[in-house]
């Protein structure tokens, strides 16, 4: 790996070779005059701990939608987890964690402390697990919190 202080060259075509979230480090590069906003103090904070999402507005869509889904109904919504899932930045919790706030009669959160509490055992899942075990991990879930609110 080569340090700034070791290339030899105009610093500038060093820079050039860094490429960190391009899209979002071009635009708040371009702020000139605006003022901070919360959302763009959130923008720069994600940007910072890399964890910067953009959805596009067609996935949004499908989000949106979900806020008609009736209590049970959760897995209608597999397509639309399983597009979550495929954006830099969005694994099982964070995906999770959108449609519980989009809906929370049908969703609900899942992470390590929920799914250790719900089943006394260590979440199975890391980001470089399939989809489709995530899915099913998730949707399996949200049955058995439906299963416990019965009882």
């Amino acid at each position: 790996m080569v340090t700034a202080g070791d290339f030899k060259g105009d610093l500038a075509d060093f820079l050039r070779e860094y490429n960190y979230q391009s899209d979002l480090t071009k635009r708040l590069d371009d702020l000139a005059d605006l003022n901070f906003t919360r959302e763009l103090i959130n923008e720069i904070v994600l940007w910072k701990v890399n964890r910067f999402v953009s959805l596009e507005k067609g996935l949004l869509d499908r989000l949106d939608a979900l806020k008609t889904l009736k209590a049970g109904a959760h897995r209608q919504a597999d397509s639309v987890v399983e597009s979550l899932l495929t954006v830099h930045g969005i694994d099982l919790p964070m995906a999770s964690t959108f449609l519980r706030f989009r809906n929370p009669k049908v969703f609900q959160i899942i992470d390590r402390h929920a799914y250790r509490a719900l089943y006394g055992k260590d979440y199975p899942l890391y980001v470089h697990r399939p989809t489709g075990r995530k899915l099913k991990i998730y949707f399996s879930y949200l049955d058995r919190l439906r299963s416990l609110c019965v009882e």
